[in-house]
């Protein structure tokens, strides 16, 4: 019985490998030293040639360099958040002094007819604020139509989107012809609390 062997595998080849490996190490090396020296470089100032010493700067800026004087502050910056909401309180002009009436029983069922919405407007700014409270007085000046031709708003409450909203509304209303003169000023008080 003839038994074959078979030859044992090659071990020639590694080293074309890791010369193949080398050869590119070598030629990326070169492509990036090429392309470094074909990079303009702009030339610093130099010293003249006759000169044989060379002087160091230590100055931090040119002489040629001219700094503004500091400008006043311009207000906030705009990265240095929300600005702040500016509220500016507008009185109707005019006088107040009116000679006229309006029946306090027609004036008590217009503001109590309006009540609801006026108290929407606390509720409004409630979600905002769960501490707020206080009273509010609302003066109004009503026109010899009825029309409410001025509106004043004060008190503990002091919360001008709630101010705003009720001046607002009760621009709105209208009451009966004042007797006796050609307008008539009223006063409303409410009292706002949170709702247990």
């Amino acid at each position: 019985m003839a038994t074959q062997s078979t030859p044992p595998p090659s071990q020639g080849g590694g080293s074309v490998k890791y010369a193949i490996i080398g050869l590119l190490l070598i030629a990326a090396a070169g492509g990036i030293w090429i392309a470094m020296k074909d990079t303009k470089e702009e030339p610093g100032p130099q010293a003249p040639a006759d000169a044989g010493v060379i002087e160091r700067s230590t100055a931090l800026a040119e002489p040629e360099l001219v700094i503004p004087d500091p400008e006043p502050d311009a207000g906030p910056q705009l990265d240095a958040g929300p600005p702040r909401k500016r509220v500016v309180y507008r009185y109707v002009a005019g006088d107040w002094e009116c000679s006229g009436n309006i029946a306090a029983a027609e004036a008590r069922r217009v503001i109590a007819e309006n009540n609801r919405q006026v108290r929407n407007c606390y509720e409004r700014q409630l979600k905002t604020n769960h501490t707020l409270q206080g009273s509010l007085s609302l003066q109004l000046k009503v026109g010899s139509n009825g029309q409410v031709t001025g509106t004043r708003v004060g008190g503990s409450l002091r919360d001008p989107a709630v101010f705003s909203c009720v001046r607002n509304l009760a621009q709105q209303w209208r009451f009966p012809a004042p007797t006796g003169g050609n307008c008539a000023v009223l006063s409303a008080p409410f009292q706002f609390t949170p709702r247990e």
